[in-house]
């Protein structure tokens, strides 16, 4: 869910930024949620499969409309092909897994964890960026935020929940490392966000459906929900929302657009808890609280 632009440019009006920012936190903060509602009718392969099909077809079909250009260099297209099934591919197979196990609105405070992931790769991975001192504040209370998420002393066994919280912790991981990839290989060449949202997502499409024989398996029973379901996470969250990222980052920059990361968890909580009847023990949203804690110490810091 990490892309950038190398030139930002403010061709939309601002009301129109604002609110497809808006919808930005409601599609992605919601996917959660639209994702254990499918769960109860389509096996966590398919729900996976569908999704990320869906937006393959999307960004397919917005790429013969719009006819954006697309890059010649293989290299770059290896390097984007890398980003679409470790950013998009992988995470996506991991969450539907995870939340056979966790509840939607713990999985939505994962996926808040991105921007922390993000830091500790592009330092000590990559090697794309520095910590300064404020910054690596920032780190260390989003891990500690982290801790009391897994809330250790509850764990009296090694079962579904731990595994489950593991898979999101590692789509949040994949995450950061697809968008840091992006910036040390792809964004330094000049091509436009929009291209390299059709590959990113292209591509994963294209590794998920090589690997139909193991997860589009089984009896499907589809209902109304899990197609409204399906659709909104599918066209929506994987499809146009990459696309109107792309727009609020090229009008607002990249330190602004990433501030939808501390809204998605809010609205994830929300509609688990009234809608699911979901239970949050104290530690989830107190260890969330923290993340999104350490997110600002850092982007604070970032913009001085």
């Amino acid at each position: 869910m990490t892309t950038s632009a190398t030139n930002f440019k403010r061709g939309q009006s601002p009301a129109l930024i604002a609110f497809k920012f808006v919808a930005l936190a409601l599609l992605w903060g919601s996917s959660f949620f639209f994702i254990k509602i499918a769960l109860d009718t389509l096996s966590w392969g398919q729900v996976a499969w569908a999704r990320v099909v869906a937006g393959g077809i999307f960004m397919l079909v917005f790429w013969l409309i719009s006819r954006e250009k697309l890059p010649k260099d293989i290299k770059l297209w290896g390097h984007i092909t890398v980003a679409g099934i470790i950013g998009i591919g992988i995470p996506f197979i991991f969450f539907p897994w995870a939340e056979q196990y966790i509840t939607s609105a713990v999985a939505t405070i994962y996926n808040g964890l991105t921007p922390i992931m993000t830091a500790i790769i592009a330092v000590y991975v990559l090697r794309v960026e520095n910590f300064n001192r404020n910054q690596a504040v920032g780190v260390l209370v989003g891990l500690a935020g982290l801790v009391v998420v897994i809330a250790p002393w509850t764990i009296t066994d090694l079962g579904g929940s731990f595994w489950g919280q593991i898979a999101a912790l590692s789509a949040a991981v994949m995450y950061g490392f697809s968008g840091t990839y992006l910036k040390k290989y792809v964004f330094p060449s000049g091509v436009s966000a929009k291209a390299i949202s059709i590959i990113e997502v292209g591509a994963a499409a294209l590794f998920i459906l090589l690997l139909t024989p193991f997860l589009a398996t089984g009896t499907v029973t589809i209902d109304w929900s899990t197609v409204i379901a399906i659709s909104i996470i599918g066209f929506g969250g994987t499809g146009l929302a990459y696309l109107w990222f792309n727009d609020v980052l090229e009008s607002w920059g990249p330190t602004r657009a990433s501030s939808v990361t501390y809204v998605m968890p809010i609205v994830g909580i929300m509609l688990g808890v009234v809608f699911l009847g979901e239970t949050l023990h104290w530690y989830e949203p107190v260890g969330g609280a923290i993340v999104i804690a350490g997110v600002l110490i850092m982007r604070r810091q970032a913009q001085k």
